[in-house]
């Protein structure tokens, strides 16, 4: 205990020291960009993606791009402009680069989604302060893609405004508009003169490389601090009131239901700095299927935020970047995880229930209704969420077969949050705090934070830590997480990372925690070079990590070696090694007692071609020890294909065989299997246009295990040789999981959307141990999910 409070001490004490730190500002980027400010728009201006109109020639050019993937900072061979002006209603961006028209790439896809294409993408500050900001771009084809950015470089997709952007071939290269509403953006309050700032990029998909202005590659430390300013005035955006009314109809085969649903969405805006927002009579039905997993471990998967509700202002409840996907020096963490909003309740605890129906175990719970509020105020910006869930009606079966009825209330959610931020001269220094309760059946769930974040003015050093407490099953947990970056030059980035969480720390009623009883050190050591003669660019990965729990058990371990290569050709290749010593595992026995794993090698490779192709291919495999040092194995393939903008095809199937594969039984006994798997994915996508898409989707994931040795868990914690418990073969299982989905989707507008999605699959738990093609028959023949959707939202208001 002694020891633990000493860590705890320890850790804070640093965390208090960084947050604490003020250093001198050095002179910001002198080289202001000053739009043309445009009273009322030309008669005839349409956004279209041509820079005919003569409003754009006036508008003064910005044109100093610089090569930044690969990072030599070169000039670029092919010249590229921005132009910009701006209205009382928003910010026009004209863009015009200049290219060879056989190079072209344009392909269409979903919004937000990454591919090698020709893109033009603009990140805008609209605080002139590094704090925080908003990124946008148009692909060659007009498909948009947007999201935040947090300092210093936390990207992320999970937002969607409502701007437009255009693009159009022209005789020397191509061109896009783009208008940025400033209603969409938080801006704090100012005088007539306004600093923002701005970073645009340009990627080029036949050379497949991006050039900025101004040049901040990926591997420099500084990007939010070192935007490029520009001057506005006479920006005070006003009141803003927004309506999203929704119809949907639902009709669910699999229970020979049909049931419709209208609702809102409501946005206002009473000041630029200022938004309250409410859901009412939400429908939350998925639209969007998210990837098919087999998890029998102890440990949960985490699924990413798609609802456009909760993704609205959500980069201000973010206290780390451990909370975005992002994050690549271990498992990710937050405290806000608003997927559980709507997640199926749990079950009541009931002796007599021998199992729940399948498909109330998966039933997503209705919610009555969600209100959020963000805003700032000087340096301080703040937050608040609150989301209540209707009772659910799930049915169980005890031992004679007798259906067993049960209401189970809906849960309360609340948030608070609350961030002191001040950044100049590209030093950054925040300090927050926040608040999470779950009212639920049985004892509510409480968690909180406190988290500081610091940036050197040369931006070499950056830290981010947080003490984390938590109230759950009338235990109170601590916990605290910290991240230690250091970049001494361009390429060259360390990252020490920091967790200490006691056995009683639990988030996970409202945030996400892969573990707790947890004290790991982990260093992560990446290396960049593009100048290679062999080689486009190489980067060497190290990564090294120990960790224990608070009884003294060593519970991870190990050393990671990482290398990937861009080749001269574009393909790309990767290869990793590495190796875990001998630790404890004190989870997947499920309270059971700890037991030993011996030391396992683990082994990777990938090889693709260049993505700029129509015809991409590729392999991957890798090896890895089991439990008992039992040699597993998986590979693939891939290929996508794209014979014109409008279609693609995309393929990928993935085999594997894992031997001595060890998994509970029940008390102290283990199962060894030998399990064989199959997954294969194929997506069909056709766009009429970047706005109207018709998708055919399909996901399998088939798993065949047959049992092979039996194990205790002796009070030493080795696995020792145990008699077969049941008949020979009884352990044998097999598990299918599948989904198809049709869906065809058009942006009417902005953010009004007509969806058509027809979904059908399951999940199979099989102990019987079925061929695989049975298997994928019966997900198919014997439905868990049978619905056809058809969904209208549209956005109303100023």
């Amino acid at each position: 205990m002694n020891a633990r409070l000493t860590a705890y001490r320890i850790g804070f004490g640093v965390l208090l020291i960084i947050v604490s730190a003020f250093a001198q500002a050095v002179p910001g980027d002198s080289a202001l960009v000053r739009p043309l400010r445009v009273a009322t728009l030309p008669e005839g201006f349409r956004l279209d993606g041509r820079l005919e109109e003569a409003v754009w020639a006036n508008a003064p050019a910005v044109n100093e791009f610089s090569v930044i993937e690969p990072d030599t900072l070169a000039s670029p061979p092919l010249e590229s402009t921005i132009r910009m002006f701006y209205t009382d209603r928003g910010l026009y961006v004209g863009f015009h680069g200049k290219q060879a028209g056989d190079t072209l790439v344009a392909r269409l896809s979903p919004r937000d989604q990454r591919i090698a294409r020709d893109s033009f993408s603009i990140t805008v500050d609209p605080t002139g302060t590094g704090l925080f900001g908003y990124w946008f771009s148009v692909a060659l084809g007009d498909s948009l893609a947007d999201g935040t950015v947090l300092p210093e470089r936390q990207f992320s997709n999970q937002w969607d405004g409502p701007w437009n952007g255009f693009s159009a071939v022209t005789e020397d290269g191509w061109s896009a508009e783009l208008f940025l509403p400033w209603s969409m953006m938080a801006m704090p309050k100012s005088g007539d003169d306004r600093t923002i700032a701005f970073y645009a990029s340009r990627q080029v998909a036949y050379l497949n490389q991006r050039w900025g202005i101004p040049a901040l590659p990926s591997t420099t430390p500084r990007f939010m601090s070192a935007l490029r300013p520009v001057r506005i005035r006479g920006i005070q955006p006003s009141t803003q009131l927004t309506l999203y009314p929704f119809s949907a109809a639902t009709y669910d085969a699999a229970e020979g239901d049909l049931e419709g649903k209208f609702g809102s969405d409501i946005y206002w805006r009473p000041s630029s700095n200022l938004q309250f927002s409410g859901t009412l009579n939400p429908d939350f039905g998925t639209v969007q299927q998210d990837d098919l997993v087999v998890n029998l471990s102890a440990f949960e998967v985490f699924f990413s935020e798609r609802r456009p509700f909760f993704l609205e202002g959500q980069e201000v409840f973010s206290t780390s970047p451990r909370s975005t996907r992002n994050y690549r020096n271990g498992p990710q963490m937050t405290l806000l995880n608003t997927r559980r909003i709507g997640a199926p309740p749990p079950l009541p605890v009931d002796d007599r229930v021998e199992s729940f129906l399948e498909t109330d175990r998966n039933r997503l719970s209705d919610l009555a209704g969600a209100a959020k509020v963000t805003g700032q105020q000087g340096a301080f910006r703040f937050g608040a969420l609150a989301a209540l869930e209707q009772d659910t009606e799930v049915s169980g079966t005890d031992a004679l077969g007798t259906l067993l009825d049960y209401q189970v209330k809906g849960r309360r959610f609340g948030a608070l949050r609350g961030l002191w931020e001040s950044a100049s001269g590209g030093q950054y220094r925040g300090l927050g705090a926040m608040l999470t309760g779950v009212g639920k059946p049985g004892e509510d769930g409480l968690a909180g934070t406190v988290d500081g974040h610091w940036l050197s003015k040369g931006g070499e050093w950056k830290f981010d830590g947080q003490l984390i407490g938590s109230q759950a099953d009338d235990r109170f947990g601590l916990g605290l997480a910290s991240d230690l970056v250091y970049t001494p030059r361009k390429g060259r980035v360390h990252n020490v990372a920091l967790d200490l969480l006691d056995r009683h720390i639990d988030i996970n009623d409202f945030g996400f925690l892969r573990r707790n009883d947890n004290a790991q050190l982990r260093y992560r050591y990446e290396e960049t070079r593009s100048d290679l003669s062999h080689v486009r660019d190489r980067t060497t990965t190290l990564r090294g990590f120990y960790g224990w729990n608070w009884q003294g058990q060593q519970i991870s371990s190990g050393i990671i070696a990482e290398r990937e290569w861009t080749l001269l050709n574009l393909s790309r290749a990767r290869i990793e090694l590495g190796y875990r010593p001998e630790r404890w595992d004190d989870r997947n026995s499920f309270g059971n007692g700890a037991f030993k794993s011996k030391g396992r090698a683990k082994g990777e490779f990938f090889l693709g071609t260049n993505e700029s192709l129509p015809l991409v291919g590729g392999v991957f495999g890798g090896f890895e020890q089991e439990t008992l040092q039992d040699w597993s194995y998986s590979g693939g393939v891939f290929m996508v294909w794209r014979p014109g903008d409008r279609f693609n095809a995309r393929m990928r199937m993935e085999v594997g065989r894992r031997n001595g594969w060890i998994l509970h039984d029940q008390d102290r006994r283990m199962t060894s299997f030998d399990a064989k798997q199959i997954a294969p994915r194929m997506t069909l996508e056709y766009y009429f246009s970047a706005r109207q898409q018709l998708r055919a989707s399909m996901q399998w994931i088939g798993l065949r295990a047959k049992e092979s040795d039996f194990y205790e868990i002796a009070p030493s914690g080795r696995l020792i040789d145990a008699e077969q418990p049941t008949s020979p073969g009884a352990q044998n299982f097999s598990i299918s999981n599948a989904i198809l989905q049709l869906r065809y989707r058009w942006e009417i507008a902005p953010l009004s959307d007509l969806f058509v999605v027809y979904s059908r699959g399951g999940s199979l738990d099989d102990p019987a141990g079925r061929g695989f093609d049975e298997l994928f028959n019966r997900n198919f023949a014997e439905p868990d999910q049978d619905q056809l959707v058809v969904m209208l939202r549209y956005r109303m208001g100023s």
